[in-house]
């Protein structure tokens, strides 16, 4: 333990050699230069303390989660009952819809742990199609696969 002390102040002060000594270029009262912040999960640099530091740039960025999976759309009491099996990482799910006559459009978020939704905007006559995606702080999943269904449709089992 204390071997390995003494070695990485050995390092640090051929570090501050290298770098020209320790002296910042400021008296005692202006105070020395902030040191960089950490860096962010998602790959920014941290901010600097007081003084003039820069922060460092943070580690790569965030490995985008899984996405959910569709199990199925089916009509229930006139709407579409959405389910899907969530991935355990997810702090929400993002469902988009489209219909024969609107592109994909955010539809409904729900809670990460949720596995099913009640669609009550979709009551037409016509097929909706659903995709989702996980979000993880600001990190997206890619989209499930596509499942569609007719709130009209007879009420059947998936």
């Amino acid at each position: 333990m204390a071997c390995s002390r003494l070695i990485g102040l050995a390092a640090v002060s051929l570090a501050l050699a290298a770098c020209g000594g320790s002296d910042t270029g400021s008296s005692p009262a202006e105070g020395a230069g902030g040191g960089g912040g950490a860096g962010a999960a998602d790959g920014t640099g941290g901010h600097g303390g007081t003084g003039e530091g820069g922060g460092s740039g943070g580690g790569p960025a965030a490995t985008a989660p899984g996405a959910p999976v569709l199990s199925f759309v089916m009509p229930m009491l006139g709407v579409l009952h959405v389910e899907w099996v969530p991935q355990p990482e997810c702090d929400q799910i993002e469902a988009e819809r489209k219909d024969p006559t609107h592109d994909y459009a955010v539809a409904f978020t729900v809670a990460g742990s949720k596995k099913a939704y009640m669609d009550s905007e979709a009551t037409e006559d016509m097929e909706y199609t659903y995709r989702l995606r996980c979000k993880v702080g600001e990190v997206y999943s890619g989209y499930s696969n596509e499942m569609s269904g007719n709130p009209t449709d007879e009420e059947s089992e998936p």
